[in-house]
């Protein structure tokens, strides 16, 4: 595939989809090669959904209990803004939670990935004070041994 020269500071990946194919542009067995110009993620194209949020964030485990912070309860609210800024808010299951700057990571981590995602926010907030008899998921209190 032919491809224009790229300035110092352009992105390869944008720059090759922006670049349409031509009648030149063959694979090794000559047949056409197709190129996408969608470009995905940021304000052009697919935004992280609240679902895929959540997604992503039941994936961060508390070390200390093996739940899933999604069912525990532990997030609050989710917002992915339209400059990409997503805030969560999210609580512990203690203020003296010793794991919770790590917990608060891997939900940074877990998220900044996503689509249409250009920074994340993670706030810690304590109300309402978590209480998994009424925020945790069915599954979660089972595993809690809450009836």
């Amino acid at each position: 595939m032919t491809m224009r020269e790229m300035a110092p500071d352009e992105d390869p990946d944008v720059v090759a989809a922006a670049d349409p194919p031509t009648a030149s542009d063959e694979d090794d067995a000559g047949a056409p090669v197709h190129v996408s110009t969608e470009v995905t993620g940021g304000p052009f194209g697919e935004r992280a959904s609240r679902d895929m949020i959540l997604d992503a964030l039941s994936q961060v485990y508390d070390p200390e209990i093996g739940i899933d912070i999604v069912n525990l309860g532990l997030i609050y609210d989710v917002d992915l803004k339209e400059d990409g800024e997503l805030d969560v808010d999210m609580t512990l299951t203690s203020p003296y939670c010793p794991m919770g700057n790590i917990i608060q990571g891997q939900a940074h981590a877990a998220c900044v990935s996503l689509p249409g995602v250009r920074d994340v926010k993670v706030n810690i907030v304590w109300n309402p004070p978590w209480d998994p008899r009424t925020m945790a998921s069915d599954e979660a209190k089972l595993d809690l041994g809450i009836y």
